[in-house]
């Protein structure tokens, strides 16, 4: 893994950046899991059948996820960040 080569971390420090580790796997820890669940919830509704029906439902969902909402995700599974 690029992030666990040696003098990253350091790399990263020199720039003003912390490297945060995450725990083992696990859907509970892991806010993309929460961004998927809200991207299909708002894909299923769509409904969407064809190719063109698809991307356009994409999109709004894409659309849809705030950054708001990535924060909450990020608070809610422990790793709390300052909002830029």
């Amino acid at each position: 893994s690029a992030h666990k080569l040696s003098g990253v971390k350091q790399w990263l420090a020199g720039r003003g950046v912390e490297l945060l580790f995450l725990p083992p796997y696990s859907p509970d820890f892991t806010p993309v899991e929460q961004a998927w669940s809200k991207l299909k919830t708002k894909l299923r509704a769509a409904q969407a059948r064809t190719r063109e029906a698809l991307i356009d439902a994409l999109q709004e969902a894409v659309n849809w996820i705030t950054s708001a909402d990535a924060l909450g995700w990020f608070n809610h599974c422990g790793y709390h960040v300052a909002q830029a």
